[in-house]
């Protein structure tokens, strides 16, 4: 009886067999190569045969029989099952040294038994397994197992909301571009989130072929990069501005600054200013550029034609060439050198050093213009709540200077500005009723329709919201009379050098034009009239 082995390789099919006398080699097909021949002969464990009969086989153009090697039972030998684990313990494989000749493949249990035997529990995979042994792969590493690799975790990340170098955007294609609204600082507000962190994760353990954990490394947490004026939350994810101020970064370290400092000029090299904190500029403001900004504004030079506003105090040492275009606005004191072509209002006091010329001047309580070489106030309107004192007022020339004096600028016009609404609130209202009137009428007689009632509902509710505003604005304006009364009886102009003929001063409405220079005086209302006495009277 012969023995009959078939293998695959390389397309071509070749036949082995055995008897007493030896090893044979067959083929089923032409063109069978040496290296080929030599590879199936290793595939079936024959390492030693007669290397010139298989040369002579492969020449051969019709297959017979060919005799390759002696046949011994001792040289039969059982297959050699090896498996190989990876220095991670993430993977094993086997390797199957073929059985010589007539000794059977191992089986799967075989396989099992050899991975058992190194420990390789986890991970098996059957369907590679399964392949090794269906396609006979000899002497090739097959992957069989493979263990899970841990997930290391992530370190913190933190996220900025808020870019400190952010620039607002600039329609290029606008017809008209205003360079002046370009920014170079981030303007922030108290308890606006900053930046969060995305927190470190753990990571997942792995586990290898042996069945044993892998630690996962857990990423690591990062600080937040804070200075001053920064607030993290409880829960050490959330970074908030603490204050109002400019959102700062040096160093890769984030802050909010409450004051912001301008070491040259405000022009197009900086632009416009808003800001939530205090403002420094160490140079001029430039014709037609803005600075608004919640805290106090100290310029050390010029304000030139510019825009200049501030929630609190405003100091310019240089002073104001207003152009006729300047504006400065306080809701504290207005503080400057000069002050000149300018409109400039203050919710406190006014105090220049030198002179005011030919500006629209309103201060809730005093203007003075004292303490400098030539301080003086001519041309213009100055309006004063309590008092105006200046050194000189008005001129020579008898240039035409207004001073208003014992009502505060921005009630007068408040006040003015609530009688007008009032009145329109008391006309609208007026209509409302006589509207309401012929509706009722119209609901009492049964001719009134949804589409009718849905109005006189809407009426009566804006009726009610009318006289609801209504009684506010009265009783503010009834407030403002009651100040004003009280200012009025304060009123007083002082000059300490000369006032020239040509100045008109007004005290609780009632005028008092100046024909002649007068010295060290003073202009108070008294029983009726403007009186005039000394300075320090």
């Amino acid at each position: 009886m012969r023995a009959i082995v078939t293998e695959e390789t390389l397309k071509e099919i070749l036949k082995i067999e055995a008897d007493s006398k030896g090893i044979w080699l067959s083929a089923v097909a032409d063109n069978v190569s040496v290296p080929a021949i030599t590879a199936f002969l290793r595939s079936k464990g024959i390492r030693k045969y007669d290397e010139q009969a298989v040369e002579e086989f492969a020449k051969q153009k019709y297959r017979m029989p060919q005799k390759i090697a002696e046949r011994s039972d001792a040289d039969e030998k059982d297959a050699v099952i090896a498996v190989k684990i990876s220095k991670d313990s993430l993977s094993a494989s086997v390797s199957v040294e073929a059985p010589f000749f007539t000794k059977p493949w191992p089986d799967k249990a075989a396989i099992e038994e050899a991975l058992a035997q190194k420990n390789v529990v986890f991970g098996i995979d059957q369907n590679a397994i399964e392949k090794l042994l269906d396609l006979k792969l000899s002497d090739e590493e097959v992957v069989v197992a493979q263990g899970t690799p841990p997930q290391n975790g992530k370190s913190a990340r933190i996220e900025e909301l808020i870019d400190p170098d952010q620039k607002p955007d600039i329609d290029m294609d606008a017809q008209k571009i205003d360079h002046r609204a370009r920014s170079f600082f981030t303007n922030v507000l108290q308890g606006q989130e900053i930046a969060v962190k995305h927190p470190a994760t753990p990571g997942e353990d792995g586990t290898s072929v042996l069945g044993t954990p892998i630690k996962a490394v857990p990423g690591k947490d990062v600080p937040f990069p804070i200075g001053g004026g920064l607030n993290v939350s409880e829960d050490g994810l959330l970074l908030t501005a603490a204050i109002d101020g400019r959102l700062h970064k040096k160093d890769k370290k984030l802050s909010v600054l409450p004051e912001l400092e301008v070491k040259g000029d405000v022009d197009f090299s900086i632009g416009n200013i808003d800001f939530t904190g205090s403002v420094k500029i160490l140079g001029a403001v430039r014709e037609g550029f803005r600075v608004v900004a919640a805290g106090n504004i100290m310029i050390k030079e010029m304000v030139e034609g510019a825009h200049v506003e501030s929630a609190n105090d405003i100091v310019i040492i240089g002073g104001v060439r207003g152009m006729n275009r300047g504006r400065i606005i306080a809701g504290g004191k207005v503080v400057a050198g000069f002050v000149d072509q300018a409109y400039v209002r203050s919710r406190a006091d006014i105090e220049i050093k030198n002179s005011v010329f030919h500006s629209d001047v309103a201060a809730q309580y005093n203007v003075t213009v004292m303490g400098g070489q030539k301080s003086q106030i001519a041309g213009g309107k100055i309006q004063a709540g309590v008092a105006v004192i200046c050194q000189t007022l008005g001129s020579e020339m008898g240039t035409k200077t207004e001073v208003i004096v014992g009502v505060p600028p921005e009630q007068a016009e408040r006040r003015k500005e609530l009688q007008a609404m009032i009145a329109q609130h008391n006309e609208n209202i007026e209509k409302l009723e006589a509207s309401l009137g012929f509706l009722k009428k119209q609901d009492l007689a049964g001719a009134l329709d949804d589409g009718k009632r849905s109005i006189m509902v809407t009426a009566t509710k804006s009726k009610f919201q009318l006289q609801s505003t209504l009684k506010a604005m009265t009783e503010e304006l009834k407030e403002i009379d009651e100040r004003l009364e009280l200012t009025k009886s304060r009123g007083i102009v002082r000059v300490k050098g000369v006032c020239y003929p040509g100045v008109i001063i007004t005290l609780r409405g009632f005028a008092y034009l100046v024909r002649e220079a007068v010295k060290y005086a003073s202009f108070v209302f008294d029983d009726g009239e403007i009186r005039l006495r000394s300075f320090d009277g």
